[in-house]
């Protein structure tokens, strides 16, 4: 996009994204939507990380993914051949650690992946991230851990922002423009919240030192678009100061591109791929009511719909489908569930919690020519945690969460293209954990968690032809894996936190694709997903951040992850690099004017099981100048990749060369 439209103009100037000049003197913060367990003030698990909508703002992410990349721990991934954003926890993938909206399960319930590129950051109030050890109240499925993204709630009769900006290429082309507004009004009794996002790229530039392969020409990458839209509203009660009751709705409606593989591996071959759209829709409530001086309860009932078409082309013209891998496909998928938890005082040193959920994911499978088939699942979870503080120093929480899938409904397509129905097996797991939290002075702490933990294999695990290259395996079982974390935080100076994690998970009966003879498959070579892998990842976390007088802030993170797999090493575990530091900076100038940057370093990481593609390690800077114009209204001038680094996450997929971005924000 080199010009803007004239009816684009007027509402982007008027409107115009990021907040730096604050919010309400209180965080924003959707405080009913958190899902971890609180003592004496004190958030258990004590490893959880957080990161608030100021911090988010200052980096400029925009994606959740982005956001999410910050974190110790926590490494970007994109799925290449489906432009998807995702993210490793610690070697885990996002199967296994589930995202949650306040608390309610979002991720798509065919595969449990969800695109976080498709998930702006402009209406959170928080993201939270529990890694390894989990609370028990959040629900099936925490194998490596939990992300939840909380929203907004007011905290005065009126505030907001509203904001917007423009983008452009390292040869400053205009590809992009984005616009956000929060407003909200709390008036003791009630609360309203309304955020919308509109964002759009029409394309993205390589960097400089892209040379150029077949198919993709230096310049701008092919096929690399796209647009969300999303609506977040909010009503709540507050009739006293302990209960609340809280009704939401988000909407979101998002299309992309698939930018086809760019690399130089001969085995690897373009898809020509287009979502016309990627559309999702969430209604849920949350309420909590105090029993008495010492008890509550408090439920979440939810329904989630998420529809999404394929477009599958012969070749780089998007025009034709005459290839019998060119086709149609669309999922249309909803689910519903509740939860109820219910806590308890024992006695003043002793909270004891339990928590009831039910989840029913339904699939449905549109493919041109073929029966509509469906699927669905039934998903219990009970979980019963203790926490006890047997000092004002020393606490303990023991937990344990007990969990059942049970197969509803499975169809398959026969030879004769009559639906049948699949074989269909119910599985259940144990979840115990323990842990402490011992004060070491008034400003540290040592954590200690142990967690056994499991997840269910999903409807594509068990269900899938994978495109005429796999066998089902319906009668696949639960993954396992013990997770062991030790931490120690404390205040080294006035101003200067440090943290060390060290952590340690030991995955059984993990699903990987097993090779099975070649006549099985109409498409070969050919696979069973199987419970075959054996894997253990360990490594250390260390955060260091501090405050220079008033006007510098300075901060990073370092992690090493070393993953091994013991069942089969010929297998390489994939797209999480051994190596990640992050650092970055802010300079308050003046009272108005601020500078800020980030960077980040990861060692290579492997795309292909094999071994055989591997994405380059990589250095990236960014910076950002913001200017408060006047006492509500702030300008900013960022840019992306300053160095105009030729980088990727997954080997043939490279990532934008150097881009700049303006934004403008009204802030109330």
């Amino acid at each position: 996009m080199s010009r803007i439209s004239k009816r684009k103009l007027p509402w982007m100037l008027a409107a115009a994204v990021s907040s730096t000049a604050g919010y309400a003197a209180e965080e924003p913060v959707f405080e009913l939507g958190r899902v971890d367990v609180t003592a004496r003030g004190e958030r258990i698990p004590a490893g959880t990380e957080t990161l608030d909508a100021e911090q988010i703002e200052q980096a400029s992410r925009l994606t959740v993914g982005a956001a999410l990349d910050m974190l110790p721990g926590v490494n970007i991934s994109k799925v290449g051949p489906r432009n998807e954003e995702m993210v490793y926890v610690r070697g885990f993938d996002m199967r296994q650690v589930p995202l949650l909206i306040d608390g309610i399960p979002v991720y798509v319930s065919y595969d449990g992946y969800v695109d976080l590129g498709r998930f702006t950051t402009f209406d959170l109030g928080a993201i939270d991230v529990q890694k390894g050890y989990s609370t028990v109240l959040a629900g099936p499925n925490t194998l490596g851990g939990v992300v939840n993204l909380v929203s907004r709630r007011p905290q005065s009769e009126f505030e907001g922002n509203i904001g917007g900006g423009l983008m452009f290429d390292r040869r400053f082309a205009n590809n992009g423009y984005q616009g956000n507004f929060n407003l909200g009004s709390n008036r003791g009794m009630w609360y309203i919240q309304a955020s919308g996002s509109y964002l759009e790229r029409d394309f993205y530039t390589l960097s400089d030192a892209f040379r150029g392969v077949p198919g993709q020409a230096p310049g701008r990458r092919n096929n690399s678009s796209h647009r969300d839209r999303k609506i977040n509203l909010k009503i709540g009660l507050t009739p006293n100061a302990t209960d609340e009751y809280s009704l939401n709705y988000i909407n979101q409606q998002g299309t992309k591109g698939n930018p086809p593989y760019a690399g130089t591996d001969p085995t690897q071959t373009a898809r020509y791929w287009r979502w016309p759209y990627w559309d999702k829709e969430s209604v849920y409530y949350i309420s909590r009511t105090q029993l008495g001086d010492d008890s509550y309860v408090k439920l979440r009932a939810y329904y989630d719909r998420y529809k999404n078409a394929l477009s599958m082309y012969d070749d780089a013209t998007y025009s034709t489908q005459l290839k019998k891998t060119s086709s149609n496909s669309s999922y249309d998928d909803h689910t519903w569930g509740a939860s109820a938890e219910v806590g308890t005082k024992l006695f003043s040193a002793n909270t004891l919690k339990f928590a009831a959920h039910v989840k029913n994911d339904f699939h449905h499978e549109i493919n041109p020519g073929k029966p509509d088939q469906h699927f669905e699942d039934t998903t219990l979870s009970f979980g019963l945690e203790d926490t006890h503080e047997f000092t004002d120093r020393f606490s303990a929480q023991a937990g344990v969460s007990y969990d059942r899938r049970i197969a509803r409904r499975a169809e398959n397509v026969s030879a004769s293209n009559q639906l049948i129905d699949f074989p269909k097996d119910n599985v259940d797991a144990w979840n115990p954990q323990i842990g402490f939290v011992y004060k070491t002075s008034p400003t540290g702490k040592v954590h200690l968690g142990v967690a056994e933990k499991s997840r269910f294999p999903t409807i594509k695990d068990r269900y899938s032809y994978r495109m005429g290259t796999a066998i089902p395996n319906a009668g696949l079982k639960p993954e396992r894996a013990t997770n062991v974390e030790l931490g120690y935080s404390e205040s080294i100076a006035p101003g200067t936190t440090g943290t060390v994690n060290l952590f340690y998970s030991d995955i059984r009966n993990l699903i990987q694709g097993a090779s099975i003879p070649a006549s099985a498959c109409s498409n070969p070579p050919c696979t069973q997903m199987q419970n075959v892998g054996h894997v253990v990842a360990q490594g250390v976390e260390v955060s260091l951040n501090s405050q220079i007088g008033d006007s510098v802030e300075v901060g990073g993170n370092y992690t090493y992850l070393n993953r091994q797999n013991r069942s089969d090493p010929s297998i390489v575990l994939t797209d999480a690099p051994r190596h990640k530091l992050f650092l970055y900076g802010k300079w308050s100038i003046t009272s108005a004017v601020a500078l800020s940057g980030d960077t980040e370093f990861t060692s290579s990481r492997v795309s292909s099981s094999d071994g055989r593609r591997v994405a380059a390690g990589f250095g990236i800077a960014n910076a950002k100048l913001a200017w408060k114009v006047v006492r509500n209204v702030t300008a900013e001038f960022g840019v992306r990749n300053i160095f105009d680094r030729n980088y990727a996450y997954t080997e043939g997929y490279p990532e934008a060369g150097r881009n700049y971005y303006v934004n403008v924000n009204y802030a109330f």
